[in-house]
């Protein structure tokens, strides 16, 4: 019985990277970066409803982005950060995105978990990204 239980987990490890590395090969990291910073560039000087709210889903993002990019992050998390971005970046939610202000509260809400888990495999850092984007000017 023990070594059913234990192929049953080779099975469900191995399906689940290969669903990691079959989104993998859709997945540009670069782009994925690029649309962070924008958002952040254009949202961090407007009202403080709307620069905390989209400043919440950029720490979230850009901390997954930085952990997906980490070669320790164990498999399941990775199918976790895929499932998390994907939500954020799907244009149905609970509560539409171009709502001001609560807009990205449940795209908040829904990757907090994740990030929480994952926060250790991440270098993502704000004042970083703020610094570079005012490096480009």
């Amino acid at each position: 019985m023990e070594g059913v239980f234990l192929m049953n987990e080779d099975i469900k490890k191995a399906s689940a990277e290969e669903l990691v590395n079959e989104y993998q090969k859709h997945f540009d990291k670069n782009m994925a970066f690029r649309l962070l910073k924008k958002l952040r560039k254009k949202t961090r000087d407007k009202h403080i409803i709307v620069s905390k709210s989209t400043e919440a889903i950029v720490s979230s993002l850009g901390t997954l982005l930085s952990a997906l990019d980490n070669p320790n992050l164990p498999t399941k998390y990775k199918a976790l950060i895929i499932g998390a971005i994907g939500y954020v970046i799907l244009p149905i939610d609970l509560i539409p995105d171009i709502i001001p202000g609560v807009g990205y509260a449940d795209d908040v809400a829904s990757v907090a978990g994740v990030v929480m888990v994952v926060a250790v495999y991440s270098n993502f850092s704000m004042d970083a990204l703020d610094a570079e984007i005012d490096a480009e000017g």
